[in-house]
């Protein structure tokens, strides 16, 4: 298993690296399972941003990243991650950003998809530092309304799909950049489930996934794409198994042989397992 960092609530001073030590505390052999990896959060804005690197590998020598989440939508009823809109074009930001590729560590971006042209300014800025796009640039809108309006009509709709995808295919022409397969069911995207209390079939994942992963296949390839869980957030839409069920069935028609990769072998290569 890798940990993602998961918004731990102590975010002054060093009190992010409490979530680090709280990881490598927990008994996860005795439930059969293998911490591989951990990814922390550190903001590089801060001075001590070099520091706080340190104190997180010294809490756990299974550190192998950071993630600073930097989702932030123009529609201000979409909830914002971030303190500013662009994060990661920020200088204080990208200063510090400096010390992840001298430490040895890899980064994990988050961003809504009106912000992927951040990540691949970020990718060009930085070739030396690994980095991996999570649940795939979250086209927020995509399959109905959230916010205060956005994705509300079908062509807004399409309007979403098509930039993400342009933007998504010119992220992949970054030789340092993967991609995570997730979230897809999150609330954000425009799903009502949780609001009818109840949880998406097989069939309906199926119908909502397919052309996002397809694309997402496309673009990376099967060797720099990674299935990750997103749980327990996606979890107001679906179960985890389900969701395992579908994207593995996606995965293995669009190539039978991506399965180890995309569930296995390539987030080994890019957190070094």
């Amino acid at each position: 298993m890798v940990h993602i960092e998961a918004s731990w609530h102590e975010q002054k001073g060093a009190g992010v690296v409490n979530e680090t030590k709280f990881i490598a505390s927990l008994p996860f052999q005795e439930h059969g399972l293998e911490l591989g990896a951990i990814v922390a959060t550190a903001d590089p804005r801060r001075k001590d941003f070099k520091q706080l690197l340190e104190l997180h590998q010294e809490a756990s020598p299974k550190l192998r990243g950071i993630r600073k989440m930097a989702s932030f939508h123009p529609d201000r009823g979409v909830h914002a991650w971030a303190d500013e809109p662009h994060l990661y074009l920020n200088k204080k930001f990208q200063k510090g950003f400096e010390h992840l590729a001298k430490a040895g560590l890899s980064f994990d971006a988050w961003v809504y998809s009106t912000q992927l042209a951040d990540v691949i300014q970020l990718a060009k800025t930085f070739p030396e530092t690994p980095i991996v796009l999570d649940h795939l640039g979250t086209p927020v809108g995509i399959f109905g309304k959230v916010g205060k309006g956005t994705g509300k009509t079908a062509q807004e709709r399409q309007n979403i799909l098509e930039h993400w995808k342009d933007n998504l295919a010119k992220l992949a022409e970054c030789p340092n950049v993967y991609t995570k397969i997730s979230a897809l069911f999150m609330p954000v995207l425009g799903h009502k489930f949780h609001k009818q209390r109840r949880l998406a079939s097989k069939d309906e994942l199926l119908e909502y996934a397919t052309p996002v992963i397809q694309h997402a296949l496309q673009c990376f390839g099967t060797d720099r794409t990674m299935f990750a869980s997103n749980f327990p957030m996606d979890r107001v839409s679906t179960s985890l198994v389900n969701i395992i069920d579908t994207f593995s069935d996606i995965v293995h028609d669009y190539d039978k042989n991506a399965l180890r990769p995309v569930f296995y072998a390539n987030a080994k290569t890019f957190y070094r397992l």
